[in-house]
């Protein structure tokens, strides 16, 4: 498919240089940019986008592909959709159900497309059969997983070993970013396309808050004109292969798309171009991101020089077939997260910096002694001024004669120290019952001594002596008031 696809380029890149000539591949001057209908893709750093979830590393387009590759460092995944002949999105890269599974000519009536088989007839295919690893470390390594014949590694199911449905994949990974190309291959009709932007319409439907993170592409133009039509409040697509080769001839693309998605590689005259140097103008002017896939053409394909060239041109993303490969170039070069935070252990700066070590990492500013802030911000620390503390508490005078029947004023004085003013409430009590004095009194005190009269009630049956005890927490003070008794009424 990719020799297709990469053929196809060729020829309509080399049709638009000779009639528009080298030029065209400068940001005309007069042309506005045409903005992505969403910001949600830019301001990111380098993305790591899994191909197939990495089919070099893993069983390709499976869940077990996608989650490892998420486990291991990768920032987007990557998968491809068809259509089953009872209405279900899979995602497989082709068409024919025995490129990766264990289907054999003799069942379901010798059927093999994977648009002539229900979902019920996949989901017995083990989708891990014929698969082993690109560095030829093993074998075959999850053959019979899915079909319960060998025990699932830690941490996965059966199923992941199985093709997934689109709708697994959205519940299995609610925000992660995923490129999912709606494969037109082959002549497919109006109806045929049509019935597959309604489904995938209704998924997305189905699973709100996908109408940015889910980049939408295909290789044929009427695939994405049909998803517009269906689901218009989508906001993320990427350019098909004909609006894609047409942009760099000032053709705007539609839907307007928040990113290109070329090969590395394409073939002009002979000669053997690079792509991004000469897509990155009209991206740039027009703020989409530039997701590259390896043509094949590079024979240092997937290595660090292959990673280094790409990112040194500016690709926003490359999407791998190794992302353990490619997560290990970007960790030990410094290269961070797209949000900018440290991709792996190695790249934490040391206590007290911040960035992205080992050679971006910067000390984080510290205000001077004595003041707080971010610099230069920094502002005079304020120390609090504490409560003030009670100190003591007196009555006055502590001694009194009184006659009965009459009144006696006593100050109360309250002491405190040095602060914020405090409430205090002072008990007051009476050790004679025919002389009265309030139960107690609040004060708000500040620092020094606050004094409030207290006046005791005498009976005219009030006889005897009367001890008046003013008390707060720990502080007392008395008086003791002698009774005068009262003179006898004449008759």
């Amino acid at each position: 498919m990719k020799k297709l696809v990469l053929a196809t380029m060729t020829t309509l890149l080399a049709m638009m240089f000779v009639t528009a000539g080298a030029a065209s591949a400068a940001v005309p001057s007069d042309r506005d940019p045409i903005p992505p209908p969403t910001d949600y893709w830019q301001d990111k750093g380098f993305i790591l986008m899994a191909h197939q979830g990495g089919e070099w590393d893993f069983p390709p387009n499976t869940l077990f592909a996608y989650k490892s590759a998420m486990n291991l460092g990768a920032d987007m995944i990557d998968m491809d959709a068809y259509v089953t002949a009872d209405g279900h999105i899979v995602l497989s890269h082709d068409l024919d159900a025995r490129k990766n599974s264990d289907l054999t000519d003799d069942m379901f009536g010798g059927k093999h497309d994977i648009t002539d088989l229900t979902l019920a007839q996949l989901k017995t295919l083990d989708f891990a059969y014929k698969w082993s690893p690109h560095d030829g470390s093993s074998t075959t390594p999850w053959r019979g997983v899915a079909t319960g014949d060998v025990p699932p590694p830690t941490g996965f199911a059966p199923n992941d070993f199985k093709i997934p449905t689109f709708d697994e994949v959205l519940d299995a990974f609610p925000d992660t970013p995923i490129n999912i190309e709606l494969k037109q291959v082959g002549a497919l009709s109006q109806e045929d396309i049509d019935n597959t932007a309604a489904t995938m319409a209704g998924i997305l439907a189905a699973h709100p808050g996908h109408d940015e993170n889910v980049i939408i592409n295909s290789f044929g133009q009427e695939m994405l004109d049909a998803m517009h039509l269906a689901r218009p409040e989508h906001k993320s697509y990427s350019g098909s292969q004909d609006a894609s080769l047409a942009y760099i001839n000032g053709q705007p693309i539609t839907p307007t798309p928040v990113a290109i998605e070329p090969p590395d590689y394409f073939k002009l005259s002979g000669n053997w171009l690079r792509t991004v140097p000469i897509l990155k103008p009209w991206t740039d002017h027009d703020g989409y991101q530039l997701y590259v896939w390896g043509s094949d053409h590079d024979l240092a394909q997937d290595t660090d020089p292959f990673y280094a060239k790409l990112i040194e041109e500016g690709a926003d993303s490359y999407n791998t077939p190794s992302p353990i490969t490619l997560a290990a170039y970007l960790c030990n070069n410094g290269i961070a997260s797209p949000d900018g935070s440290p991709r792996c252990p190695a790249q934490v700066c040391p206590e007290g910096q911040t960035g992205i070590a080992p050679d971006n990492c910067v000390d984080i500013p510290v205000c001077p002694e004595g003041t707080e802030g971010t610099p230069p911000d920094c502002t005079p620390i304020v120390t609090p001024e504490p409560f003030a503390k009670l100190r003591k508490i007196t009555l006055s005078p502590k001694k009194a004669t009184v006659k009965a029947g009459k009144k006696k004023v006593l100050q109360l004085a309250v002491s405190v120290g040095a602060g914020k003013p405090i409430s205090v409430t002072v008990n007051l009590k009476s050790s004679n019952g025919k002389v009265k004095v309030q139960r107690k009194v609040k004060l708000t005190v500040g620092s020094g001594k606050t004094v409030k009269k207290i006046t005791v009630n005498l009976t005219r049956k009030a006889r005897g002596k009367a001890k008046i005890t003013a008390s707060s927490g720990k502080f007392r003070a008395a008086s003791n008031i002698k009774v005068k008794p009262a003179k006898k009424e004449r008759r």
